[in-house]
């Protein structure tokens, strides 16, 4: 080999290497950050899916309670104040967010075994009798049309979570059903 073409290279493909590789590597670590983050905002995505699925599975529970009742006699059976999950019109409707512990612990709330495997928590609810109309006030559509029949109104508050309890979701929702009229 000769001697000076040696001495001429100035080592410049190395050089262009190395910024080659150093740029592969960046794009590498930030396609795998980009990746990670996906995949938690899939997870959390998820995560709130099942929470809500928690809640209105809790509801429709709450729903079948409601249309159990038949008469207004087991409407006061059940509406006394000994379940503290039943609130009467007079008790004032617990906050969703505030006092959480309070709403929704054994006391004041009643669980539903939801048969969501994921979850963590079971999803709880609570029901609350708003009043009743006897069909004269308002137009109910197609409620309150028997004389012997009074539409009673009720509020149902349920609460599911995913598979961490920080995942949350509260759903509330009106409900109407005639039942029998009987001695208020």
């Amino acid at each position: 080999m000769n001697k000076t073409s040696l001495k001429q290279q100035s080592g410049v493909v190395l050089v262009i290497s190395l910024i080659m590789l150093l740029l592969l590597t960046l794009i590498a670590i930030s396609g795998s950050q980009v990746t990670g983050l996906e995949e938690k905002m899939a997870s959390n995505s998820r995560d709130q899916n099942l929470a809500f699925q928690a809640a209105e599975s809790a509801l429709r529970a709450a729903e079948k309670e409601i249309e159990a009742l038949e008469s207004v006699t087991k409407l006061n059976t059940q509406f006394n104040g000994s379940n503290t999950w039943l609130l009467k019109e007079d008790v004032a409707m617990p906050s969703l967010f505030l006092g959480t512990t309070m709403t929704w612990n054994n006391n004041d709330s009643r669980q539903f075994q939801s048969g969501i495997i994921e979850i963590n928590t079971q999803p709880r609810y609570f029901i609350k009798h708003v009043g009743l109309d006897k069909g004269d006030d308002i137009n109910n559509k197609g409620y309150g049309e028997n004389a012997n029949m009074d539409v009673h109104y009720f509020v149902i508050t349920a609460r599911g979570t995913g598979t961490q309890d920080t995942s949350k979701s509260y759903l509330r929702m009106h409900y109407a059903k005639q039942l029998i009229s009987g001695a208020r």
